[in-house]
């Protein structure tokens, strides 16, 4: 069940709505127009690389793990 982003063409409200069915009807929680479309989300993912480099790659500039005092795991691994 996916969470789709959604803006309501009459009133502008952006909203998410977690939908069930692929012919659901949406309406808009501010002004309850069926008018709206769909947005173009951003989304995460985790690759299964190496734990230093994906958190050098992330920027994370604190430690990913919890015995590390190191910004970069692969230090203390």
């Amino acid at each position: 069940m996916p969470i789709y982003e959604y803006e309501c063409c009459k009133c502008c409200e952006k909203f998410e709505r977690l939908i069930f069915r692929s012919d659901e009807a949406v309406s808009c929680p501010k002004c309850d127009s069926g008018d709206v479309q769909k947005v173009l989300s951003v989304f995460g993912f985790k690759s299964g690389g190496d734990k230093g480099a994906a958190s050098s790659r992330m920027g994370s500039g604190g430690s990913s793990c919890g015995s590390c005092h190191s910004s970069n795991c692969s230090s203390c691994h």
